[in-house]
């Protein structure tokens, strides 16, 4: 598949036929309808409905901005907006723009877009207001993607000839009342009139940055909270969570709202803001622009937000995200999908050495030999600096790439290099492109404290892969307390290195199984695996003090990743022979259905890991019927032969599975609550199943 770069416009302005009134609050839109696919935008008298066939947003133009007056779900012909809309507009400014301040609609346009290729293909809204007091122009851009369970909304703003910063304040404000800090909400970026009198529960989540420092039972990647209680008196504040799911009917149905932000739990990042649950609706605030980032010479985004409705309680909940996100996010399994090593892998704590020429000359047949595609030489290839301080991105060797290239041509081995994320230029990176093909970035040590910060990244990637569509992909590593990209957020570009992990220096990364799937288990929940490259290590060579990793097998260790984007952090030279062996015939076997998991939704299910119990993933096919698989671990202190597992959207199904690993086949029914069992005669063992419902 390659990018398409411009795609004909559809557009039409309306700004010249807008008529005012007396108080020059309205203007009239004129009757138009755009269609692509089933995606479908009707602009008519001071509204705009968007539907994507499944979803119905709609806004009334107030005089003061846009205003959501609709949220449907059209298949089940139900309404979530059902309260009377508290604010005038679905943004505000602190200081500059209010429920009091008066605006004027410029122009709506109407097109079709991807986004450059970076998404799938969308109608694109962008109304343009003008607020003369402020000195501010605003754009409001949906993103209306066909047969999508979500909408996609965002701002873009703009400063006008005589714009004052003085006075406006973009952050949540804590205010003293009575001795409690009292929070205000900062700029608001959305806002839906949500009902917050009838029953309902409010769940929030979100994944830390820093994995790394969470490698421990006592630290999950995710955190979420579920908080039940109604009506809502007061403003209910959470400044931690990227996502909010409002969930009536005892939890079985709602709509979930998800900041596209570099936020995390631990790590607000550039004003990320805050959700707001009250009785007048939902807000959501964080602009990601301060003051002095409000220019005149063009148009700025703001964080986006993403609004899904969806059924079927929390399964049907992580499905509905998973949907979107991969709507906004798509798949590109001949650019993304592969398995990867690392030469970083046997650091103990620093792996430079293991970028030597000689080494890698060495390594590079062992890893063919494995069934490895791609190696990506970490920090230590390049010509200037190391860690953070590492610039001048040309191969330190003295025939630069001519005898690695040559070498891996001879085995089809791709290659990945690793560089920092603000040194490395653009014209490096399509330097080393040109001469090797196809190159994994590993981008790492990234500050991202301003919006200039993003808008230069940003752009880079985007350079880069336009440069070369389909032959270079980055992993963005979100390692240390820093900000940096988040989870919902810059997943266009590749995916998410995830959690380093060692064979015995540092201490804290040393590889514990159970503990490497237990993140695994906890980051499917609300993630897509395929957008997650996890980190997979010899368990023979690690610290036998620090981890149990020598009591497991190779192929349970890389099983552990196989939902995932699998890298090999390990040396292929360092293998023993049975080892070697072992994961060949793993690594063969995954090759031959990983596309289809790779396209599938991954869930955890089983246990939630602790080193005693049985988990694992189900992986479920766009179609769900055919072409779907189970993994399942029994874990190493597990005394139980059989156990019975919850399967998702099986209840009352007959399901036909295939052991891959030894050809059994078998029939089994799922009872009414998505019950059936397994049997694992040995702990430490798993299995890897393939089924397809009767």
């Amino acid at each position: 598949m390659k990018y398409v770069i411009t795609l004909s416009l559809i557009i039409i302005a309306f700004a010249s036929a807008l008529a005012k009134k007396e108080n020059n609050r309205d203007r009239t839109l004129h009757d138009s309808v755009y269609q692509f696919k089933s995606a479908k935008v009707v602009l008519k008298q001071n509204q705009i409905v968007a539907s994507t066939g499944k979803l119905e947003r709609a806004w009334k133009w107030t005089g003061r901005g846009l205003q959501t007056i609709s949220l449907k779900d059209i298949q089940r012909k139900k309404e979530y907006a059902q309260i009377s809309p508290k604010m005038k507009s679905d943004w505000s400014l602190p200081g500059a723009i209010t429920d009091s301040s008066k605006a004027e609609l410029v122009s709506v346009a109407v097109s079709q877009e991807n986004d450059e290729g970076f998404s799938n293909k969308f109608l694109q809204i962008i109304s343009t207001i003008k607020y003369p007091e402020s000195k501010l122009l605003v754009q409001h851009v949906v993103w209306v993607y066909p047969d999508a369970v979500g909408i996609r909304t965002q701002l873009r703003i703009k400063a006008m000839e005589g714009f004052v910063a003085k006075g406006i304040r973009v952050e949540e404000e804590k205010v003293d009342s009575y001795g409690y800090k009292m929070e205000l909400p900062g700029a608001r970026c959305d806002y839906l009139p949500l009902n917050f009198n009838l029953e309902n529960q409010r769940r929030y989540w979100g994944y830390y940055n820093n994995p790394g420092g969470r490698h421990d039972p006592s630290r999950d990647m995710l955190e979420e909270k579920v908080v039940t209680g109604y009506p809502l008196f007061l403003p209910e504040d959470n400044n931690w969570a990227s996502g909010l799911s409002v969930e009536y009917k005892k939890g079985n149905e709602g709509v979930t709202i998800v900041k596209e932000s570099p936020k995390a739990v631990n790590q607000q990042a550039h004003l990320t803001g805050s959700f707001y649950s009250g009785p007048g609706g939902l807000q959501v605030t964080g602009w990601g622009l301060d003051v002095d980032e409000i220019v005149s010479d063009r148009f700025r985004e703001s964080w986006a937000t993403w609004t899904i409705l969806w059924s079927g309680g929390n399964d049907g909940m992580q499905l509905a995200l998973k949907k979107f996100d991969r709507t906004r996010y798509p798949v590109f399994p001949e650019r993304d999908m592969f398995i990867l090593s690392n030469t970083w892998g046997p650091a103990d704590p620093d792996g430079a050495r293991f970028t030597e020429q000689d080494y890698l000359m060495k390594e590079i047949p062992a890893l063919a030999d494995l069934g490895v595609e791609v190696m990506q030489i970490d920090d230590g290839w390049q010509k200037g600096g190391r860690f953070s301080d590492a610039r001048d991105f040309e191969p330190r060797y003295k025939d630069g790439w001519k005898t690695l290239k040559r070498e891996a041509d001879k085995y089809n081995l791709r290659f990945g290099l690793w560089v920092t994320a603000k040194y490395c230029t653009d014209e490096e990176m399509k330097k080393n492109i040109d001469e090797l093909g196809f190159i994994s970035w590993k981008v790492d040590f990234d500050q991202l404290h301003t919006r200039k910060d993003y808008e230069d990244r940003i752009k880079k990637y985007r350079n880069v892969m336009k440069y070369a569509p389909m032959k270079t992909q980055f992993s963005f590593c979100p390692e240390y307390d820093d900000p940096r990209y988040g989870w919902y957020y810059c997943k266009e570009y590749g995916s998410i290195y995830f959690q380093n992990i060692q064979e015995s220096l540092p201490a804290h990364l040393t590889m514990v199984p159970y503990q490497v799937l237990r993140q695994h288990w906890m980051m499917t929940k609300y993630f897509n695996s395929n957008k997650l490259q996890v980190l997979l290590q010899n368990p023979k060579r690690a610290n036998a003090e620090r981890s149990d990793a020598p009591q497991y097998s190779h192929a349970y260790s890389f099983a552990m990743g196989l939902p995932f984007v699998p890298c090999f952090f390990q040396s292929g030279q360092y293998l023993d022979p049975q080892g070697r062996e072992e994961l060949k015939k793993i690594i063969a076997l995954y090759k031959v259905h990983r596309e289809k998991m790779f396209t599938s939704y991954t869930f955890p299910i089983g246990d939630k890991p602790n080193n005693a119990g049985w988990s694992g993933f189900q992986m479920v096919s766009e179609q769900g019927t055919k072409d779907n698989y189970l993994l399942l671990f029994r874990e190493i202190h597990s005394a139980e032969l059989v156990k019975t597992v919850s399967l998702k959207f099986l209840s009352g199904k007959s399901i036909k599975i295939t052991n891959l690993q030894t050809g059994e086949k078998t029939l089994k029914k799922v009872d009414s609550k998505g019950n059936v069992s397994f049997s694992i005669k040995h702990p430490a063992d798993f299995l890897f199943l393939k089924y397809d419902v009767v």
